[in-house]
């Protein structure tokens, strides 16, 4: 496990080498035939101006409409990313930031039993980069960062997040790689220690869940974890309107801090992605899911048929839907937590049929801007149970108020609950987790903003268990954070 995850973290060194700039044209835009084809010079292209994190993808009051900044999306509907709003035409350039916060915690050691009130104080910066040239466009974002914790009986925090996109495009197909990785001291789904959780739907788009470890517990102690996930995917266009879509990628969980349950996952998909108009489109698609775990005796093969649909309005409205049914195949028993050790016996194989359902929507109109995605599946079970059936929504609205003032909302909730038990050990473990939050930033000056959010997480299970320092069988915590945010404007290379 130890050499997956130097090698985990080798990938993402050499994602960052890979922005080193290789041209300043502007990327090439496929056609309205969904071909490649060489773009006009646009090096006199807009730039980004600084936009409010809280604001995430809303209107900022400027008064050039956004959408003449976007090109349209032209992602594979059965590729490895969820649809965007469009695709960036801004030139070559980069922009960092920094991130100064104080949060007031009530819970930091997640326990049933709150110890009291306790502070943070957290410090993070990084850089945003975007290269594009002719036949090659390249997106990077890395935040490095940290939480020193003030009388809440936990250790200090560190903070390590890269998101990584570069397309290469040829004449009838395009090569895409992909690469996301989270350091972090809790789990990664709403994530309040340094700001609020970005939106869904936005611009830049992550990856969809079959190609990532999927966490969906949070309140499972205080303790670094790592999260990595990797793809490439090679599009083929047939004719004008079809193309056939190929993934392969890898992921891996680890806790450094606890005895969870490390897993990892290699993972393949084959898709035929039809463009019945401008805005609508179908796909066939298959997925297979291997998931391994390194201190469990436990395997889970995932075999996925689905069939998607998606329509693009750009800058407007992205919204996809994928369903069918999903065979596991696994060893019983299967779940229980890792404390107790529950499925640690050889056991026989195991199938079984599900369904699954996976659907994105971003929205934007004016100065408001609307994100949701959800998800139902088989999942590793997030360091908790030895494979899951999983349910996630997440979402969050932003709304421009003024020109110096925005606000916004956003929570999610998942429920995970433990599959394919033995006669032995007939409870199925299940665990339900909301949070939910508001913020609301204020800009003053050309690149500073001031900020402040409320952040709620709730976790309950069906049985009083005791993961990491979480013990019983309810779980609260609040979290107020007030900071400032510089954001120097894009700088062009």
């Amino acid at each position: 496990m130890m050499r997956a995850q130097k090698n985990a973290l080798w990938i993402g060194v050499c994602m960052i080498a890979l922005a080193a700039p290789v041209a300043r044209a502007q990327q090439s835009q496929q056609s309205k035939q969904q071909t490649p084809q060489q773009p006009a010079d646009q090096s006199s292209g807009p730039i980004p101006a600084y936009r409010s994190p809280l604001a995430s993808a809303a209107d900022n009051g400027d008064n050039d409409d956004e959408s003449q900044e976007l090109a349209p999306d032209t992602h594979a509907l059965s590729g490895a990313q969820n649809l965007s709003l469009g695709i960036s035409t801004a030139r070559s350039y980069w922009q960092p930031h920094f991130d100064f916060s104080e949060v007031a915690d009530s819970n930091a050691q997640e326990t049933a039993n709150s110890a009291g009130w306790g502070t943070w104080t957290s410090l993070s910066g990084g850089v945003d980069v975007h290269q594009t040239s002719r036949s090659n466009d390249l997106s990077m974002s890395y935040t490095s960062g940290g939480m020193l914790a003030h009388n809440l009986g936990v250790a200090s925090g560190v903070v390590q997040e890269l998101h990584f996109t570069d397309k290469f495009t040829f004449h009838r197909s395009s090569l895409s790689l992909f690469d996301e990785l989270n350091y972090l001291p809790e789990s990664a789904l709403g994530f309040g220690g340094l700001a609020v959780p970005a939106l869904p739907g936005g611009i830049s788009p992550g990856l969809g869940s079959s190609f990532t470890p999927g966490q969906s517990l949070l309140l499972t102690g205080f303790g670094q974890n790592l999260g990595n996930a990797f793809a490439t995917e090679l599009d083929t266009f047939l004719t004008p309107r079809t193309s056939l879509t190929f993934v392969g990628g890898y992921s891996l969980l680890h806790f450094f801090d606890s005895d969870l349950l490390d897993f990892s996952g290699f993972n393949f998909r084959g898709g035929y992605n039809y463009q019945m108009t401008r805005k609508d489109s179908i796909a066939v698609l298959y997925t297979f899911n291997g998931i391994r775990y390194s201190n469990f005796n436990q395997f889970i093969n995932e075999h996925t048929v689905q069939v998607s649909y998606g329509r693009r309005v750009t800058g407007r409205l992205a919204f996809q839907v994928a369903a069918g049914p999903q065979v596991a195949t696994s060893r019983i028993p299967i779940s229980g937590n890792a404390v107790s050790g529950a499925g640690t016996g050889t056991g026989t194989n195991f199938t079984e049929v599900y369904w699954s359902l996976s659907t994105a929507l971003g929205w934007r109109a004016e100065r408001t801007s609307l994100g949701l995605t959800y998800d139902h599946g088989a999942t590793g079970g997030s360091g908790v149970l030895a494979g899951a059936i999983t349910d996630v929504v997440t979402g969050g609205a932003s709304r421009q108020v003024s020109r110096t003032f925005s606000n916004s909302i956003f929570g999610g909730y998942a429920r995970n609950e433990g599959v394919a038990l033995s006669s032995s050990q007939p409870l199925s473990h299940t665990y339900d987790y909301l949070f939910a939050g508001a913020g609301f930033s204020h800009p003053f000056g050309r690149a500073t903003a001031l900020k402040f959010s409320y952040e709620m997480q709730y976790q309950t299970s069906n049985s009083a268990l005791c993961i990491g320092t979480t013990c019983g069988t309810n779980v609260i915590r609040h979290m107020i954070t007030m900071g400032v945010s510089w954001n120097e404007r894009p700088l062009l290379f």
